[in-house]
């Protein structure tokens, strides 16, 4: 193509009306740079990364569920709206649009069960809790943000491969974490990500079994991939949180079993993997307190489990419970045994001594189903497709999530369990 070709294309291209435009767009980012100052340059970029979340809505889903690690950075500090609110808002326009061009999957009838059961038990609750101001906090939180993540997945996910997109933005939010967790080590033990450990731990954890699975599952060694997904593995146990860290072996455990009854010729490459892992241990220099910490959990774990505080949380649940065995003391009320703590730290616990029997058992039976169809959808897809890998990796994450929520956090601080619980039953009924 000529030089004079393609510059009367180029002129031919460009209207007076787009001119016009161009003009009134340049005026009002002047005004706004002149009245509102430096944040006004902020403007451009984020009207950009709204633009980019809604293009690519499943990484504005994994932000969404972990956008909490974030918050206590500069940068995110200084947004003018709660960074949460915001990713939520964005989360939800875009489920708005997708309800009005009808791209929206069926809700499996076990987890609208036991959402319903949940949403109508925690504004019940209301009514007897001890503790009413707390208990409508969270009654709001869940019935918006909770509920916002709990519905996204069937919106947003159509097919295999936006489960590939997802676990792989998964990975690139864990990387800035890592890096996060590794300068901002506490003063007083060592150990890395500051006061947020547990949620680093868990996403980290998160992301190296599906980094992991993913090189196992792969045609050809991925020698790469399994360096991060130790590397991970490494920051996760230099963070010290117990929980996340037998809960990923756990969930590795789980999920290479069910893969090896199906697939034995993977049985080296798991020793390969299992063997690097352990042989990179004595080379990682461990904060003295993490160490201790995962040594004791790892010589007696029921010892280290009763010498900690969950225990005691625990059984001041049962206590709870017991007072209230079927109706449960009311949504909060935890709070009133426990001021400092606010909640058992465990999620059947809290469903139980809070909202009672009925919402522990619809949970329950809702997670038992998703389990069930995860394993089938995996066994019964060939080996020869990528969406056998990627079945794996979702039955490794939601087993994960399920043994992490049994340790840790609230029924709105897990919401990265309760979209892993959508996402899961989706694939286990069959809609994608």
């Amino acid at each position: 193509m000529g030089s004079s070709t393609l510059t009367s294309r180029i002129g031919r291209s460009v209207t007076v009306g787009e001119v016009a435009l161009g003009l009134a767009v340049g005026s009002v980012a002047a005004a706004a740079a002149v009245t509102g100052g430096a944040r006004a340059l902020a403007l451009p970029l984020a009207l950009a990364l709204v633009a980019f979340a809604l293009r690519e809505p499943v990484a504005l889903l994994a932000l969404f569920l972990v956008i909490g690690l974030f918050k206590d950075e500069a940068l995110v500090r200084a947004l003018p709206v709660d960074a949460t609110l915001a990713a939520g808002a964005l989360l939800a326009l875009v489920c708005g649009v997708r309800l009005v061009t009808g791209r929206i999957r069926a809700v499996p009838l076990g987890l609208s069960l036991a959402i319903s059961v949940v949403c109508l038990s925690l504004v019940a609750s209301l009514a007897w809790t001890s503790a009413p101001t707390y208990g409508e906090e969270k009654v709001t939180t869940f019935l918006t943000l909770t509920l916002l993540a709990i519905g996204a997945p069937f919106f947003i996910f159509e097919q295999w491969d936006d489960v590939r997109r997802f676990f792989a933005w998964t990975v690139v939010i864990a990387t800035p974490v890592a890096i996060l967790a590794i300068s901002n080590p506490a003063q007083d033990t060592g150990r890395l990500a500051g006061d947020n450990t547990i949620g680093t731990s868990r996403l980290l954890c998160m992301a190296a079994l599906i980094v992991l699975l993913g090189a196992l599952g792969s045609a050809r060694w991925r020698a790469p991939r399994v360096v991060l997904a130790v590397g991970f593995v490494a920051i996760a146990a230099a963070v010290g949180s117990r929980g996340p860290i037998l809960s990923f072996a756990l969930a590795l455990a789980v999920t290479l079993a069910a893969w090896l009854l199906r697939a034995p010729r993977k049985v080296a490459p798991v020793l390969v993997v299992a063997a690097l892992s352990v042989a990179v241990v004595p080379f990682v220099s461990l904060p003295a307190t993490s160490s201790e910490r995962l040594a004791e959990a790892a010589r007696d774990p029921i010892a280290a489990f009763r010498e900690n505080d969950r225990h005691f949380l625990a059984q001041q649940a049962i206590d709870l419970i017991e007072r209230a065995p079927l109706r449960g003391a009311g949504v909060g009320a935890f709070s009133t045994v426990n001021p400092t703590v606010e909640w058992p730290h465990n999620l059947f616990l809290e469903l139980w001594a809070e909202l009672g029997l009925a919402a522990v058992l619809v949970v329950a039976a809702a997670i038992t189903a998703v389990l069930a169809g995860l394993f089938r959808t995996a066994w019964r897809l060939p080996e020869r497709m990528p969406e056998h890998e990627l079945a794996y990796a979702l039955l490794a994450v939601f087993v994960f999530n399920l043994l992490a929520v049994q340790v840790s956090g609230n029924i709105n601080d897990n919401r990265v369990f309760w979209g892993t619980l959508a996402l899961a039953s989706l694939v286990a009924a069959g809609g994608l």
